[in-house]
């Protein structure tokens, strides 16, 4: 076996056996470290942190029947080589059950052990490469143009440097230290308020057949406004891979104009009430949901006159403020509509129908009279 990048440990209590391995392995490894007892050999691994250790099943010290729990503690992953004296069949399932990569009766053969540690060198040469692609990929990640993230099984296990700039980090090293996650700063998905973690928004966006745009709103603590900016989600499966990356498209000011377009066309542009359209599709998706509901409808007496006493002008104003005056005097769950012309609906959820008769909440005779300055009393 060539001599390869690997270090080793070898923890043995019995001082030939020790040094005869050493010797031998020397030959096959980069670096070779030796442990006489439970506690210097524990210390090491800490230290160390070997490839590959070859440890006594009845290392001595009051570490020493323990020694290879202690060593899994510390790494679940880290090739463990366990030797034997003799056959116990209890104390072989023990230690079978601390995941040992292999098990050889001491005084060990040199074949038997260049072949186990041929075995552990190939997952330590496999985990190395799978350490460097996941760093290649990471600094390509954070080179990435557009914020970004890597998930795997509905878990975020990289954020790119641009996104966790944005959710106010340094990187993802200080997100993780924060216990931080980017489902904790989105507020909506798809135009609903979102508190649904992680996971839950990777399901939607990864599930969907249809492969429609979903639209994400994320919290910027960066932003003194406090204005959170929405985001276009996509994502790809990397071949060969679990892993998914999704990136995140600044669509902001697309979003602005598709509200401030749907506001226009709800909404009533003299008076800023709903127009009749958008009204009734209020009303029908209140009453498929709500319990009591009531209507009251409204219009201004001799508002013909108006208009042609004072001028289309004038009758607009009154128009407006009256829709204010209602506006600041009615709950925030009731709607206002121009019905049309001078004629207005307000709809009331979770009121009876006698109290129809009754002023609603909140909408009460004004204490005051109401100053229309485009319309002087006459």
């Amino acid at each position: 076996m060539p001599r390869q990048r690997l270090s080793i440990l070898v923890a043995l209590k019995d001082d030939f056996e020790r040094e005869r391995l050493t010797e031998l392995l020397s030959r096959t490894a980069s670096r070779v470290m030796a442990a006489p007892d439970a506690a210097a050999a524990l210390k090491r691994f800490r230290a160390e942190t070997p490839d590959v250790t070859l440890v006594d099943m009845h290392m001595t010290g009051p570490l020493g029947k323990s020694l290879v729990t202690h060593m899994r503690t510390e790494s679940e992953t880290a090739p463990l080589i366990v030797l034997y004296d003799q056959y116990n069949p209890k104390q072989l399932l023990e230690v079978m059950e601390q995941n040992a990569d292999a098990f050889l009766q001491s005084p060990v053969e040199p074949e038997r052990l260049l072949v186990a540690l041929r075995r552990c060198a190939r997952a330590v040469f496999l985990r190395r490469k799978l350490e460097q692609a996941d760093h290649d990929l990471r600094r390509l990640l954070d080179a990435f143009p557009s914020m970004a993230l890597l998930e795997n099984g509905g878990r975020v296990t990289y954020t790119n440097r641009r996104l966790a700039n944005y959710l106010g980090y340094e990187d993802h090293e200080a997100m993780t230290a924060d216990n931080a996650a980017p489902g904790d700063f989105m507020e909506r998905l798809n135009g609903d308020i979102y508190e649904g973690g992680d996971e839950s928004w990777i399901k939607t966006v990864t599930d969907d057949n249809l492969d429609v745009d979903h639209i994400i709103h994320l919290e910027n603590p960066a932003n003194p406004t406090g204005r959170t900016a929405a985001f276009s989600v996509n994502y790809s499966s990397l071949p060969s891979s679990e892993l998914r990356m999704f990136s995140f498209h600044d669509v902001s000011a697309l979003e602005d104009e598709r509200l401030r377009l749907a506001d226009e066309a709800s909404t009533d542009p003299l008076t800023k009430a709903l127009n009749r359209r958008s009204f009734l599709a209020t009303l029908a998706q209140r009453m498929a949901v709500a319990g009591n509901l009531s209507l009251i409808m409204f219009d201004i007496d001799h508002f013909k006159s108006i208009n042609d006493t004072f001028g289309h002008d004038a009758g607009d104003n009154v128009l407006r403020e009256l829709a204010a005056l209602v506006r600041e005097n009615i709950r925030e769950t009731d709607a206002l509509a121009r019905w049309g012309g001078e004629e207005f609906m307000v709809m009331l959820p979770a009121s009876d129908y006698p109290e129809q008769k009754k002023p609603p909440n909140g909408c009460a005779k004004p204490s005051v009279k109401p100053s229309l300055p485009t319309c002087p009393d006459k």
